[in-house]
């Protein structure tokens, strides 16, 4: 496990204003303390007097760059993960929250990428410093939108019937396709596959 052995974190990431909303001369719903690690309710305290805040174990404000964001999460995990221990990082938020800004990024742009492309690049890094003697990477990715299951790296004609089943070692979902990578740049490109055929695919990007 990591150094404190701390098993869950929750990351908060405050998107900057957008267009709608600075044209509109907006009021933030929040302030965010990256050093505190505080998110405070602006809208409560202007309509109610009552101060709301939330301490996380890190808050990243709207000006925190990809690089920041990855250090801070999924960067102390690669070493575990090379150790032999599982590690799962997700994102929850409304739609246009930047979920997909923060997962995925600018795949063709290195400093826009997200935490998964970094992680890519940081996971096949070790493992090419002679650590690991022997390893395979398999890539899977797989889609939930309106209740129904979808592999989005199929190499056929049509999608699989992707069906969950129970087993000894959890849940798993018969059916998904494992894709066998080298190198960073082969997952990149499956990840751009699969970011096309999202939402029922016609390069239609919708948040799963």
């Amino acid at each position: 496990m990591m150094e404190d052995d701390t098993r869950v974190r929750v990351v908060c990431r405050v998107r900057p204003m957008n267009e709608r909303e600075t044209r509109t001369d907006a009021v933030p719903a929040v302030t965010a303390s990256t050093t505190g690690k505080t998110v405070r309710l602006v809208r409560d305290i202007v309509s109610t007097g009552r101060e709301n805040e939330f301490a996380f174990d890190h808050v990243f404000c709207p000006r925190s760059t990809q690089r920041e964001v990855f250090d801070a999460t999924l960067s102390p995990l690669i070493a575990e993960v090379i150790k032999g221990y599982e590690a799962t990082v997700f994102a929850y938020g409304q739609t246009g929250t930047g979920k997909t800004h923060t997962m995925e990024g600018q795949l063709t742009e290195p400093a826009g990428r997200g935490v998964i492309p970094r992680a890519v690049d940081a996971l096949f890094t070790q493992l090419a410093s002679g650590q690991v003697q022997e390893y395979e990477v398999v890539c899977s990715y797989l889609e939930i939108y309106n209740e129904e299951l979808a592999d989005l790296l199929y190499s056929g004609t049509a999608p699989p019937k992707i069906v969950l089943q129970e087993s000894t070692e959890g849940v798993k979902c018969a059916g998904l396709s494992e894709v066998g990578v080298t190198g960073s740049e082969a997952l990149l490109q499956l990840m751009t596959r699969a970011s096309e055929r999202r939402g029922g695919g016609g390069g239609k990007k919708k948040h799963p």
